[in-house]
């Protein structure tokens, strides 16, 4: 148990940017993760898209905390976390361009 990955999302196929008349824009080219996270762990983060997209980590209270565009095949992190919390994920691409990727979020 100690120092064990603690897997909290694992999305293996996502898709961006799909049109849909529905939402504000016509375009679904924003996901948004809820990332519950525990005091004195330390928060990886890997993505893989085969098209660029922007990634934003924010805390509790909204403020972002890690912010990184145009990423293709990325790992960031170690992220320590000082508060039990629930921080949010949030992928983007920009309308119009579509992209398919894969997210996996752990602590360890």
């Amino acid at each position: 148990m100690l120092g064990a990955k603690e897997i909290i999302l694992l999305e293996t196929s996502i898709s961006l940017g799909e049109f849909d008349p529905t939402v504000d824009g016509a375009y679904r080219n924003v996901k948004t993760f809820p990332l519950p996270v525990k005091q004195g762990k330390k928060l990886f983060l890997t993505v893989i898209s085969d098209r660029p997209v922007d990634i934003a980590l924010s805390n509790g209270d909204g403020i972002c905390i890690k912010f990184k565009d145009g990423i293709l095949d990325d790992t960031i992190g170690p992220l320590e976390m000082t508060k039990k919390e629930t921080m949010a994920l949030l992928v983007g691409i920009y309308r119009g361009d579509k992209a398919e990727l894969k997210i996996k979020v752990w602590m360890e």
